[in-house]
C-alpha cells in the first residue's frame, strides 16, 4: 500500500491500523517541527524526505521504502535522528539538537601513510588492497595507484652516472608551507648543506652522492641525487644546477604566501674526504691537509702526524685567490659562487671526534703500542663494566653499551656514548691516573662545546679550547708519536666553529644527515635502477604526508617515566629530581636532592660538578616534592657505580637506531 512519502508493507492485519495512525500523526507533526526549528535557527535543517528505519529489523525494497517494526527511528537528511515509539502523543516528542559530525578518516590516506612509514612492498600492499576490496571497501586495485607512484622519473646521464635534480626552492617551500610558526618569526632561511657518498650494496661499487639540505633543525631533504660507480666527475657539472639555483634565490629571494625570505648558505657539514672533494684540496693524509692552518705534517712510521701546536691560520680571501698552492689542487666551483671555503666548512665532530679521536684512542688502548696498551685483565674489566651498564641508559639512546671485544663494530653513537657518559665511569680506577685524567680532559672539553645553553657555553669556551690544546700536546707522551694524526690535530680548531656560528656542536654535525642517508638506503629494494626506486619512494612519501592529518609532527620530547633509567632529571636550579609519580594534570611527584649533597666523580681537569656530574650514594636522603613537567630541564643518565649512582646530564637529543 502506497501512502504519501512511505511505502509500507504491514507485517500483519493487526499492525496496519497502528502504522496508518502513526503516519497521520507524523505528517501533522512534521510541519510543526520544521517551523519550530526554523524559528530557532536560520540554518536549521528541515525534516523533508524523512526516512523511517527500524532499530531492530529493516528491509528496504527497490522503490526506496522501508518495512519497519514497532520501534522506529526518524532519520533526517542531515543525519540527525528522532527516536519515537508507536502511539506516542505530540507532547512526548523530544527534539534533539543534531550533534557535530565527527571527522571521517579516509582509509586510502591512512593506508598510504602506513605503507610508506613501514616501507611495505608493492606485492604485500596489493594483497591487502584485494582483501579490503573483497570486504566492500572502495579502493584501487594496484598499490601504485593508491600511492600515486610516478610512471616516469626525469633522470639523465651526467658525470659518468645517472643524475636527478629535485630542486632547492621546492624543498624550502614545502617545509615553510607546513610550519606557520617559523614563517611568521623568521625572514631568512640559512641552509646547512651536506654532500657525502653512500655505498648501496656490499657486492657492488654502485653508490649514491646526494646533495642534502636542512635549516632550523628541520629534517633534511634531497636537492639532487647522483648514482654511479664512483664520485661524480667533473665537480663543476655535479654542482652546476644546485649553485645556479642557489645564486638565483640569493639574489631574488623566495616568496612564500606573500612573504619574502632571504636565502643564504650557513655551513657545509661534511666529513674530511667530502670536504677535500668539494674544496679541491689535498686529502687528510697529505702533509698540508689541515684546512684551518698552514702546519706541515711529518712522516713518522708510515703515518703523517702533526705534532706542531701553532701555525698561521688560513683565510677565505687567500683561499679564493688560490694562494695555498701546496694545499689546493685547483679552483673549486664554490669559489665562483661566492661561498667562503675556509670558514663555511665546519669540522664535523661526529667524524673528527667520535669516529676519529675516540675510536683511535680505544684502538691504541686495546691493541696499540706497549706504551699505552692495556693488559688483558684491564680490558676484561672495562668490558664487564660496560656490560653491567646495559639496560641503564635512558630511552634517548638507540644502543646500549657493548664490550671492547665488539669495538670494530661500534657505531658513531656508541663512541659518543663512551666519550660523554660511560667512559668516565668504566675507566675510573681501571687505567692509570694519567690516562684517566687525559681522557676526562677530552670529555669535559667536548661537553662544554655541546652545551645547548648559549650563556654557559660562551662562558667556558676558552677553557674548553685550552683543554683541547692540553689534550693534543699530551698525546705523544701517553700514546706515542704516531697518535697525533689529522683528526687529533683538528681538535685545536674545532672550537672556532662554535665561536663563529654561536651554536652547539650538535647544531653543526653530521648525525642528522647520516640518519637520513640510512633511510634513503632502505628505500632501495632491488639492484635494478636504484635511482628510480628512491625517487619514486620519495614521491610516495611526500604524497602520503601531504594527505596525512598530521603533516608537521612535533619534535620528539624527552621520555618521562617512573622507571629508573627514565626518571632522573636536572631541574632549572641544578637540583636532581627522580620522578616517582606522574599525574594526568601535567604534574609529577619527585624525590629531589641538591647538588651540594653529591660527590664529584673526578676532580681533574676540573670538578665534575662544573658539568653537573655527581655521584649519589644510596644512603642519601631526598625530599619529596610536587613539580610541573616543564620544571624538568634536562634528562639525566643515572648509571650505577660503586653502590650508588653517577648522574650525567644528556648533551645530545634523541638518537636513532641507524
Amino acid at each position: 500500500m502506497i501512502t504519501g512519502d512511505f511505502f509500507l508493507i504491514p507485517h500483519s492485519s493487526e499492525q496496519l491500523p497502528r502504522e496508518m495512525a502513526y503516519l497521520r500523526m507524523w505528517r501533522k507533526r512534521k510541519a510543526d517541527i520544521n517551523e519550530l526549528l526554523l524559528s530557532e535557527n536560520d540554518n536549521a535543517v528541515t525534516i523533508n524526505n524523512a526516512v523511517m528505519t527500524n532499530d531492530r529489523k529493516e528491509t528496504t525494497n527497490d522503490d526506496g521504502g522501508s518495512n519497519t517494526d514497532d520501534h522506529s527511528t526518524i532519520v533526517t537528511t542531515d543525519g540527525s535522528d528522532f527516536d519515537t515509539d508507536i502511539g506516542m502523543c505530540d507532547s512526548d516528542v523530544e527534539i534533539l539538537n543534531p550533534e557535530p559530525e565527527a571527522q571521517v578518516r579516509n582509509l586510502g590516506n591512512d593506508l598510504r601513510e602506513w605503507s610508506t612509514r613501514h616501507q611495505i612492498t608493492n606485492r604485500s600492499l596489493n594483497e591487502l588492497l584485494q582483501m579490503l576490496r573483497d570486504h566492500g571497501h572502495v579502493l584501487p586495485k594496484d598499490s601504485r595507484t593508491l600511492l600515486a607512484t610516478p610512471q616516469v622519473i626525469d633522470s639523465h646521464s651526467k658525470c659518468n652516472g645517472q643524475y636527478i635534480y629535485n630542486g632547492l626552492e621546492g624543498g624550502i617551500s614545502y617545509i615553510l608551507c607546513q610550519n606557520d610558526a617559523f614563517r611568521q618569526q623568521h625572514s631568512t632561511v640559512s641552509l646547512d648543506v651536506n654532500i657525502d657518498g653512500l655505498p648501496i650494496f656490499k657486492s657492488s661499487k654502485i653508490q649514491f652522492w646526494p646533495i642534502l639540505v636542512k635549516f632550523n633543525n628541520f629534517n633534511p631533504f634531497i636537492v639532487a641525487l647522483y648514482c654511479g660507480e664512483s664520485k661524480p666527475e667533473p665537480l663543476d657539472d655535479y654542482l652546476h644546477d644546485f649553485l645556479e639555483e642557489f645564486n638565483n634565490l640569493q639574489q631574488n629571494g623566495l616568496v612564500i604566501r606573500g612573504k619574502k625570505f632571504a636565502v643564504n648558505i650557513h655551513t657545509f657539514v661534511c666529513d674530511a674526504p667530502a670536504r677535500a672533494y668539494l674544496k679541491c684540496i689535498k686529502g687528510h693524509t697529505a702533509y698540508d691537509s689541515c684546512e684551518r692552518c698552514q702546519v706541515k705534517g711529518q712522516y713518522v712510521e708510515r703515518r703523517v702526524v702533526f705534532n706542531q701546536l701553532t701555525s698561521i691560520l688560513r683565510t677565505d680571501e687567500a683561499f679564493s685567490q688560490i694562494e695555498y698552492s701546496r694545499h689546493q689542487n685547483g679552483s673549486s666551483p664554490l669559489i665562483a659562487a661566492g661561498i667562503p671555503c675556509v670558514s663555511a666548512f665546519v669540522l664535523d665532530y661526529m667524524h673528527t671526534i667520535c669516529l676519529g679521536v675516540v675510536r683511535r684512542l680505544l684502538v691504541y688502548l686495546t691493541r696499540g703500542p706497549k706504551l699505552c696498551r692495556l693488559s688483558v685483565r684491564q680490558k676484561i674489566e672495562i668490558s664487564q663494566k660496560l656490560n653491567m651498564l646495559r639496560g641503564h641508559m635512558p630511552s634517548e639512546f638507540a644502543r646500549q653499551p657493548r664490550g671492547l671485544q665488539e669495538l670494530d663494530r661500534w657505531k658513531a653513537t656508541e663512541f659518543r656514548q663512551f666519550l660523554l657518559y660511560t667512559g668516565p665511569i668504566v675507566l675510573k680506577n681501571t687505567v692509570s691516573s694519567q690516562l684517566y685524567a687525559h681522557f676526562v680532559t677530552l670529555t669535559v672539553a667536548v661537553s662544554i662545546m655541546l652545551d645547548s645553553d648559549d650563556v654557559t657555553r660562551a662562558a667556558y669556551l676558552d677553557f674548553s679550547s685550552e683543554l683541547m690544546r692540553h689534550f693534543v700536546s699530551s698525546c705523544p707522551a701517553l700514546y706515542g708519536k704516531t697518535f697525533a694524526v689529522y683528526n687529533v690535530h683538528a681538535l685545536l680548531h674545532i672550537h672556532e666553529d662554535v665561536s663563529r656560528f654561536k651554536c652547539s656542536l650538535n647544531d653543526i654535525c653530521c648525525f642528522p644527515y647520516e640518519n637520513y642517508l640510512q633511510q634513503i638506503k632502505r628505500l632501495v629494494r632491488t639492484g635494478q635502477n636504484p635511482l628510480a626506486q628512491v625517487s619514486k619512494r620519495l614521491v610516495e612519501i611526500e604524497h602520503a604526508q601531504g594527505n596525512s592529518s598530521a603533516q608537521s609532527k612535533a619534535k620528539p620530547k624527552m621520555y618521562i617515566s617512573t622507571k629508573m633509567r627514565d626518571s632522573c632529571f636536572l631541574l632549572k636550579d641544578e637540583r636532581f629530581a627522580f620522578v616517582q609519580e606522574r599525574r594526568g594534570d601535567g604534574t609529577v611527584v619527585c624525590d629531589v636532592i641538591k647538588q651540594r649533597h653529591t660527590v664529584n666523580l673526578f676532580d681533574k681537569p676540573c670538578l665534575s660538578k662544573l658539568l653537573n656530574i655527581g655521584y649519589i650514594g644510596h644512603s642519601r636522603r631526598f625530599k619529596r616534592k610536587e613539580l610541573k613537567e616543564e620544571d624538568l630541564s634536562r634528562k639525566v643518565a643515572c648509571l650505577p657505580y660503586n653502590n650508588g649512582s653517577v648522574m650525567i646530564p644528556l648533551r645530545h637529543g634523541i638518537e636513532h637506531s641507524c
